[in-house]
């Protein structure tokens, strides 16, 4: 079965090794758009089917060219809710810890 991942990080999707991604420029949470809009949401999945159906090999990125339909403080907000999620709390207790022991690992 073919897969596709649409990403807000293609870096991400080109380390790891996904065979086929569309990148959009999005807010975290939020790779296929706003919630409620049924138009945007249908256009992504229909670029994604497309770069399924035409990518020419493993590691295809195809960078999407739908823009986020509010201003970039808004994108910010829906990104960054006020309250962070339950696994976001818990996460958060280990960033530090997790990002000293990356930085420690790029230096070996």
């Amino acid at each position: 079965m073919s897969t596709i991942m649409v990403t807000n990080m293609p870096f991400w999707a080109e380390r790891i090794g996904v065979p086929r991604a569309l990148a959009v420029e999005f807010p975290f949470a939020h790779p296929l758009g706003l919630p409620h809009d049924r138009d945007f949401q249908m256009r992504v999945i229909r670029q994604a089917l497309d770069v399924l159906e035409k990518a020419q090999g493993p590691g295809t990125i195809v960078h999407s060219e739908e823009k986020w339909p509010t201003s970039h403080e808004e994108a910010l907000r829906l990104s960054h809710p006020e309250e962070p999620s339950p696994i976001s709390k818990v996460m958060g207790r280990y960033m530090r810890q997790f990002l000293r022991g990356a930085r420690r690992g790029s230096r070996q």
